[in-house]
Formats: C-alpha cells, structure tokens, sequence
C-alpha cells in the first residue's frame, strides 16, 4: 500500500533556529551522529565522499569526518576534522564513555572501481554502486575526545551486517550496538543487536530484534532506547513491504535487557528514513526522523509512555525541499532546549550537515 497525507497534523516547533553546519558543492555529506563531551563541546561525525551525477551510497574515497564544537553548536572547527573510515567509512554512530573515551559503531564497506571487481574479488551487486562489499560493523574508540582515531584502536563486531542508530549503554553498563542485514542468501532485512560486558572490547553474537519476511517486510536502521533498567524500546524503518503501508516505523519492546523481543508493531508515523530516539530531562521520550513524503522536512514526536503511543501533532523541525533528507540525531542541550542534527539538500541540490536549535513544548 502506498501512503497517504490525509492524517498527517504537524505544527512549527518553538524558537526554531537554523544552522548550515557544512554544504561542500564538492562532496556528498550525510549521516551525522552528534555527542556532548564536557561543558560546552559538541563532537559530530559524519560520511563525506566526492560528488556524482547521482547520489550512491558507496565510493572509494568515502570517509567519515569527525567535526568539533566549542560552543554548543554555534561554531564548527571545520578546517582542522579529524578523520577515520578511510576507503570505504559509511556512517559512525558515537557514543561518549568518559574520561575522554569517544567510541561508537562504524558501518564500513570495501569499495573497488567496477573494472577491478574480478580481481579484488569483490562483485558488482548494484549497477549504480561501485563494486562492494559490506565489511560489516567495527568498534572504533578515540581516547583524546575524538582528536585521533588509531588504527589499532578497532574490533570487529561481526561481518556482513551495517549499524545505523547509535549504541546504547544500560543501567546496568552493559553496551548494545543495533545493526541490521540481510542474515542469508535471498532472504530480506533482519533488525539484531550485539552486547557487549567490558566497554566495548567484546561482543555477542547477533541476537535477533525483529525478524523480516520476503511474505511481510523487512526491518531495519533500528533505534534502541532503555525506557525503564532492562525495559528497551525498538524503532524500526521496514523495506521490501508486502504487507502493510511502506514508509512507517514500526516498534517493539523487550523487557529482559535485550534478549528477548515482542511481536513488531505499526507506529503510524510516516517517515520513509531512519527513527532517532531521545530520552528527555522530563521523562518523555522524543522522536525525530525525516520525512521523505511531502510535506518533506525534519519532524519530532514526543511520547509519554515509553513510545507505546505518540502525539497527535508532529513538531515541524526545518522544512526541506525534497525527500533527499533525514538520519538525524538530538542532544538536549538544557532542559528543554534541543539541537538536532540531520542531513539535507539545499535548493541548489548541494548535500549538507544542518542543525536546528529548538525549544520542547
């Protein structure tokens, strides 16, 4: 089924202000991550690769870029990044541990031209991609507050799949990693998630969020966010649908830290990108997601009881000029007061980083 518009309710968000954090004519930039580090300096990160007559999401050349904020946001240090991924870096979802450890989930591909395919042993799966392959998903920490990002500093958390969201540390310390993939030949997009007991120096296998069916949808680009200690929400975007309406997230729920998984579910929130979760000062849990279907733009929702139900009215974030936009990611400043970064084209069809400042309901 195709999606409709005849329910979709949204307003401004309040004190909504606008930042152009980085649009190069010259690059295709998309996927920023942002985190706080102490007082009032941002780190965000986010893929870069050379620009082509049409967007792909792979290139020899693609990198991520990690960008530093000494007030809050307002500035960015853009001639002096730091850099990591190189020849392949797709997206790099942070997370702060402390004591100037910056670490984080880093989707990683082997990019070849496609006239070196056979020899690289790497296949040309898609005729608008360059020849890949998906390395999978590492664990890459910075101990200097992102300054540096050594080579040996790196651990595979497992082949063959992609993470999106960033990780999430428990009450109780234990690390999960969401990833998502396609788990055997022919098969369709499952949601998993990985645990890790020491900070990230070892991981589970995959232990299965949401299972795909060829008969149904696909899961994947989950969110994971602890509500209650060992009680975890799931947001998930769907592909491949057969059954159901496309472009909505769906959710599900685990009550025993991430073992164990209730049945998807419909959100009814229409979005066609990934779901970025938030736990506030107040309690209530924030949404924010792209929506590629007109009105195009960055949306929040807000949620009161643990992501089970969401208001009625969307927050209006930035308005975009066309679907070519999303994966954003929030911190809360101050209670109450937000800033989101997401990535979206310009009117001259420039890909860029871009940040809102706005203030909660």
């Amino acid at each position: 089924m195709n999606p409709t518009n005849e329910d979709f309710i949204f307003r401004p968000a309040r004190l909504a202000r606008q930042k152009d954090i980085l649009f190069d004519r010259a690059t295709y930039t998309a996927f920023p991550h942002v985190v706080r580090l102490d007082g009032d300096e941002l780190l965000l990160a986010f893929r870069q690769a050379p620009k082509e007559e049409r967007i792909r999401h792979t290139h020899p050349r693609s990198i991520i870029t990690v960008l530093r904020s000494k007030d809050l946001g307002e500035t960015w240090q853009i001639e002096v990044a730091s850099q990591l991924g190189a020849g392949g870096g797709q997206e790099f979802a942070m997370i702060r541990l402390g004591k100037g450890k910056v670490t984080g989930a880093l989707a990683m591909h082997e990019v070849v031209p496609q006239d070196e395919s056979v020899r690289a042993s790497i296949p040309v799966a898609h005729q608008h991609e360059y020849a890949y392959s998906n390395a999978g998903a590492y664990w890459c920490w910075s101990r200097n507050f992102g300054l540096t990002w050594r080579l040996q500093d790196a651990v595979l958390i497992d082949s063959n799949i992609q993470p999106s969201a960033p990780p999430i540390r428990l009450k109780d310390g234990t690390l999960l990693c969401p990833a998502y993939g396609i788990r055997r030949k022919g098969g369709t997009y499952q949601s998993v998630l990985y645990r890790s007991e020491d900070r990230g120096a070892t991981w589970s296998k995959a232990i299965t969020v949401a299972r795909g069916s060829l008969k149904t949808r696909g899961y994947c680009e989950t969110a994971l966010l602890e509500t209650e200690p060992g009680h975890i929400l799931a947001m998930h975007r769907i592909e491949g649908v057969k059954v159901g309406t496309r472009g909505y997230f769906w959710w599900n729920e685990s009550s025993d830290g991430g073992n164990s998984w209730s049945r998807p579910r419909p959100t009814g929130i229409l979005s066609g990108a990934c779901p970025r979760l938030l736990r506030l000062h107040d309690g209530r849990i924030l949404l924010t997601y792209g929506r590629r279907f007109e009105p195009y733009g960055l949306y929040a929702s807000l949620s009161e009881d643990s992501g089970h139900t969401w208001c009625d009215t969307a927050l209006l974030l930035r308005k975009a000029p066309n679907g070519d936009q999303g994966y954003s990611s929030s911190i809360e400043l101050e209670a109450g007061r937000i800033f989101t970064a997401c990535y979206a084209q310009n009117r001259r069809g420039t890909t860029g980083v871009t940040g809102t400042f706005w203030q909660l309901p």
